[in-house]
């Protein structure tokens, strides 16, 4: 079934995720926080299914929602987003602020994704896309080895349907880890699957 997909952010994992997104059958609308101007060239560049657009209207006909912000816009981009219900929303977010020196904000003992499923309770919330380094998120999902595998925790099965299905889609092997607490405890920094590359070998 096809879903409109948004995805905000256009930094380098936003920009992976719509070069896959863009060879699907399912229309995408990619945003950022300097407006559709800014993205028309490359989206014309990028090409396939992709169209680059403001915010507003890529959360208003948005079924599944790609989150692809530094973690410190995710409350204002909370904001955004509570007058509406329902969607699904794929985290693909790392709790990270700072680089030099590293540094991770505090969840309050939370996975990442319970932290951002309660600031965003009246939609869905899909941990993945998180685990991998951009330029890695970035190559072909398929290679002469196989099948890249995505992980992904949720506490809702419809939403982790409807995200494995997408993610198929995209060319990746999805692999569910169970729910926002248990399954993200392995996809966060620091988690034993955080940075991993694991690939479905060919049979």
């Amino acid at each position: 079934m096809t879903k409109t997909i948004g995805i905000i952010g256009a930094g380098h994992i936003g920009r992976a995720l719509a070069t896959h997104l863009s060879q699907t059958n399912h229309p995408v609308w990619l945003t950022n926080s300097r407006g559709a101007a800014s993205l028309e060239s490359w989206v014309a560049t990028t090409g396939g299914s992709l169209r680059a657009a403001d915010l507003q209207e890529t959360i208003e006909n948005a079924d599944v929602l790609f989150i692809a912000v530094p973690w410190n816009h995710l409350e204002e981009l909370a904001k955004d987003l509570a007058a509406f219900r329902g969607k699904i929303l794929v985290d693909a977010t790392n709790n990270i602020v700072s680089v030099n020196p590293f540094q991770l904000a505090d969840t309050g003992g939370a996975t990442t994704g319970s932290y951002v499923a309660s600031l965003f309770p009246t939609h869905h919330v899909v941990k993945a896309f998180n685990t991998l380094a951009a330029a890695t998120l970035a190559l072909p999902p398929k290679n002469s080895t196989g099948t890249r595998v995505i992980f992904m925790s949720g506490n809702d099965d419809e939403a982790i349907q409807t995200v494995s299905r997408i993610t198929k889609d995209m060319g990746f092997e999805p692999i569910v880890l169970g729910n926002l607490t248990e399954g993200g405890k392995l996809q966060d920094v620091g988690g034993p699957l955080s940075g991993i590359e694991l690939m479905q070998v060919k049979k």
